[in-house]
């Protein structure tokens, strides 16, 4: 049975890209500020909140051609727009005069963190290169059959697509507590395995 494969979309050209492998796994965090207030020769200062950050997932995609010409170099180009300025379709001209100050183009991604896709804004990607070819193609040797790529993303939590999923994050929430109960007591009442007590009769 084939495997479903993730994709991520570069919303300025709508270009998408499968994943070649999954990711083995993604981080998530979302920073919560607090102010603290001094309090000199108090016991304890005071922590006054002062909002959230973004929420940031973090990844690494590692994709393969051990038999192409070029290895993976194409593939690498689609990596290298996604960090570098978008003017967009009608910036594109004026982007050839000077430094313009054009933001990288947002991604919609659906895989491992929502229950819908999801735009991001695109922090980091680093690149890493490896298993060059050794033939010469148009007096270029040296194309890399293997890269990794590591990526950083900030979650447009402005944009409907993630009030869409807020919305089904309340529900599952609600289902995550319960389940956990139910887990705990079938556990200690059954003797049933935690991670398991929704699927097995043993």
């Amino acid at each position: 049975m084939s495997r479903t494969h993730g994709v991520i979309i570069n919303l300025s050209s709508y270009l998408p890209f499968v994943f070649t492998f999954n990711p083995e796994e993604m981080d998530s965090t979302k920073k919560i500020n607090y102010v603290v207030a001094p309090n000199i020769g108090g016991s304890h200062k005071k922590r006054y909140f002062s909002g959230f950050d973004s929420q940031e997932v973090s990844f690494k995609l590692v994709t393969l051609d051990m038999q192409g010409p070029v290895g993976v170099t194409n593939i690498i180009s689609y990596f290298e727009q996604l960090r570098r300025p978008d003017a967009g379709i009608f910036g594109i001209a004026g982007s050839f005069f000077g430094n313009e100050n054009y933001p990288p183009p947002q991604i919609l991604m659906q895989f491992g963190m929502a229950y819908v896709p999801l735009v991001f804004d695109v922090v980091n990607i680093d690149i890493n290169t490896s298993h060059y070819t050794e033939d010469i193609v148009a007096g270029v040797v040296g194309f890399p059959k293997k890269a990794e790529f590591d990526l950083t993303l900030a979650l447009d939590e402005d944009h409907p697509l993630n009030k869409a999923n807020m919305i089904a994050e309340k529900a599952s929430y609600l289902a995550g507590s319960i389940e956990s109960v139910l887990a705990e007591g079938l556990h200690h009442g059954l003797g049933r395995r935690k991670e398991s007590y929704l699927y097995k009769k043993d």
